[in-house]
């Protein structure tokens, strides 16, 4: 039987956490605003997570509300794993039955990452840039005989509020 990297922690055998990923991978920590633009099908705008669970491991949720072209509004939300994996980072599945399962793994050149994911027949193209240390966008396209969109998604950190003040 494999072991689940989610389930035990990558630090320990090597450090990542001094690698240009392991730098980015500290910094995702806290909430940003969401904004996703899907051509031809509406937008999305909302608030993103990055919580800590492990040194090496976050869990990404997003909340948002769905504005389609016919005027319907949705809840929407959704949620990953961002495992810090020596000179990478796995973003998994957390809903069964994909639990653990790998979307993309980025492994940075300079401040931009891509990569794909086959799902059955439908091919995700994830392309990753990190414009600074309170923003980055994510391009993704879908391609597939019932699929063809594409999603493009800015990420804004919002102000950090101080507890001692709530």
């Amino acid at each position: 039987m494999t072991e689940d990297p989610l389930t035990r922690s990558s630090i320990g055998t090597e450090d990542p956490t001094g690698t240009p990923e392991g730098r980015l991978f500290r910094s995702l920590r806290g909430k940003w605003a969401l904004a996703r633009a899907i051509p031809g099908t509406g937008s999305v705008t909302g608030t993103a997570e990055f919580r800590p669970l492990r040194p090496d491991l976050l869990l990404y949720r997003e909340e948002g509300r769905l504005e389609l072209g016919t005027g319907q509004h949705h809840d929407v939300s959704r949620e990953y794993h961002y495992l810090l994996e020596h000179d990478r980072i796995r973003v998994c599945f957390v809903e069964p039955p994909e639990f653990g399962r790998t979307m993309h793994t980025l492994r940075l050149d300079g401040a931009e990452a891509s990569d794909e994911h086959l799902c059955d027949q439908d091919l995700y193209t994830g392309h990753y840039r990190f414009d600074g240390p309170d923003r980055f966008t994510v391009d993704m396209r879908v391609r597939g005989p019932k699929k063809d969109y594409s999603m493009h998604t800015t990420y804004d950190r919002l102000p950090q509020v101080r507890a001692d003040l709530v």
